[in-house]
């Protein structure tokens, strides 16, 4: 079961990959970011959340990227 966090930023990141299915492909990390964590983030954040999504060779659902998104967050957080 996940997390009340979790489960927000999660919501947030559906309205807005609904809101980004305009023949785009894919979100910004930016929005994406912006969505998970608000406003309030920093270059260093989002430098480290592209890395980690290009990364990925399988790619990732929702749940994945909010999840890392805030793994990331916490980590940063936790080792300033």
């Amino acid at each position: 079961m996940m997390s009340d966090r979790i489960a927000r930023a999660v919501g947030r990141l559906k309205q807005l990959a609904a809101t980004s299915s305009d023949g785009q492909s894919g979100m910004r990390v930016d929005s994406m970011i912006e969505a998970v964590v608000g406003p309030g983030y920093d270059k260093e954040l989002e430098i480290l959340v592209s890395m980690a999504l290009t990364s990925s060779s399988e790619g990732m659902d929702l749940d994945q990227i909010a999840i890392g998104i805030l793994s990331i967050e916490d980590w940063r957080i936790a080792n300033s």
